[in-house]
């Protein structure tokens, strides 16, 4: 499923980092949700263009406290965003796909949510849409 097999020590490394975005909670933490490591195959996966870097992120902050992992993270953030936003979004994303983390949480998924048929009339009215109207239309033919 993913684009290579996790070594165990990645595993872990995942794992653990997932631990310090998500830990801490009312929820129990990925390491200790049934099914977890499932999901994070199947985000890793997703994010195939993403893979080493992710892993590469994770497996640097390997031997740090749960503090010092917290630690790091919040630097990582605020140094690195993208690197965060690779490991952050495939980490706690996989969390948050698991049924009952979701169920937990009240999270439904990607639904469609079509917009009511006067929203479109209430945004003109009230001006949100006049920057994107002055604008004008930006495709482009591929």
């Amino acid at each position: 499923m993913s684009v290579r097999p996790l070594s165990e020590a990645e595993r872990e490394a995942l794992v653990a980092a997932a631990d310090a975005l998500c830990g801490g909670g009312r929820l129990s933490a990925p390491s200790a949700t049934p099914g977890y490591e499932e999901w994070l195959e199947r985000a890793l996966a997703a994010r195939a263009d993403a893979f080493e870097e992710v892993v590469a992120a994770a497996v640097a902050l390997d031997g740090l406290s749960l503090e010092g992992r917290r630690e790091a993270l919040r630097r990582m953030n605020a140094d690195e965003r993208p690197r965060f936003h690779a490991l952050s979004s495939v980490v706690a994303g996989a969390w948050l796909l698991v049924p009952e983390i979701a169920a937990a949480l009240g999270y439904p998924g990607q639904v469609a949510a079509p917009a009511a048929f006067d929203e479109a009339a209430t945004q003109l009215e009230t001006g949100i849409l006049d920057p994107v109207i002055a604008r004008g239309p930006i495709y482009k033919e591929a």
